[in-house]
């Protein structure tokens, strides 16, 4: 049986890609008393070879049981993208495998995975885990992120650096268009996590923070990772382009575990920068990073004595 937080999870996933489709995209007239925004529910379920009761069930956020091959109907009459398919099932309960089992996450990353980072400098690099809260980096990263160890509890998640830190929003060109990226990437994951208490804080924390995030998050769009440009115009180093590139790392510690690289864009002068840049500070002998306490540091999972999940939250 899924909780009635999926439930309602399906129900507005549903609802939003239904209402953006129009009856032209799947063959049927439009009609001069339309008032629906996108199709009409019996005209989904007409598409799909369900009941319209049945189906507005499921829009209802109703306890009703759909089967995968059911589901799977739904998003080829919605037109739903691979990402969004794969988004739907597991709201649904399906391809559910990469669940955490309950236990803490490890806080940091391993020592190996840490001089892998060092050796990659002067490209940005940094791990984090299924939640965007980042695990490790190297000494150029802090370039883009500015002073990471010295960030407390949700501070160190990417997502609420790019949402709430006005400097790197500042710095980053085509801030919404990444931010909608960011947010969609987010939601797919999430729908592994819809009844995680720990993964739904930072959901909350960015919606009470940030009134984009909270209508991005709305609009229900998901996204696949996938590798891109990124450009930065930097206080001190002026324009920066890299491609980036989003690796899965294998760790048995980790239910996910992911690494991003920013590689400086050829014929850009990002590279020359990024070397000046790193030297400066390893001349003054900034650390790359900041060692970590044994137990449960910033942005780490943690457990209280009944066992539920918490963050411990920045300033």
């Amino acid at each position: 049986m899924l909780s009635e937080d999926r439930r309602k999870e399906i129900a507005s996933f549903l609802r939003s890609r239904r209402a953006r489709l129009q009856p032209e995209q799947v063959g049927l007239p439009r009609g001069s008393r339309r008032r629906t925004p996108g199709l009409r529910r019996a005209e989904v379920a007409a598409l799909a070879g369900v009941s319209t009761e049945w189906y507005t069930w499921l829009e209802q956020a109703r306890d009703v049981r759909a089967s995968e091959a059911a589901l799977q109907r739904i998003a080829a009459a919605l037109r739903l993208e691979p990402g969004e398919t794969h988004h739907l099932l597991t709201l649904a309960g399906y391809y559910r495998e990469g669940m955490r089992n309950g236990g803490p996450s490890p806080a940091s990353i391993s020592p190996r995975l840490q001089r892998l980072l060092d050796e990659l400098e002067p490209c940005p690099a940094w791990g984090f885990g299924e939640r965007w809260d980042i695990l490790g980096w190297n000494r150029a990263a802090t370039i883009i992120w500015g002073d990471l160890a010295a960030m407390e509890g949700i501070e160190r998640n990417a997502i609420y650096q790019v949402f709430v830190n006005p400097r790197l929003r500042r710095m980053l060109v085509d801030w919404e268009a990444h931010a909608r990226d960011l947010v969609a990437k987010l939601r797919l994951v999430h729908a592994r996590n819809v009844d995680d208490a720990w993964f739904n804080e930072l959901i909350r924390v960015l919606r009470e923070n940030s009134a984009e995030f909270a209508a991005f998050w709305g609009a229900h769009d998901v996204q696949l990772p996938r590798d891109g440009v990124k450009v930065y115009d930097h206080p001190q180093a002026g324009r920066l382009t890299f491609d980036y590139t989003n690796l899965d790392v294998a760790d048995e510690r980790f239910t996910a575990l992911h690494l991003i690289v920013y590689v400086p864009a050829p014929g850009t002068g990002t590279r020359e920068k990024l070397e000046r840049l790193v030297g400066q500070r390893a001349a003054a002998g900034a650390p790359a990073t900041r060692p970590l306490p044994r137990g449960a540091p910033s942005g780490a999972r943690t457990h209280s004595a009944s066992g539920r999940p918490s963050t411990p939250h920045g300033g």
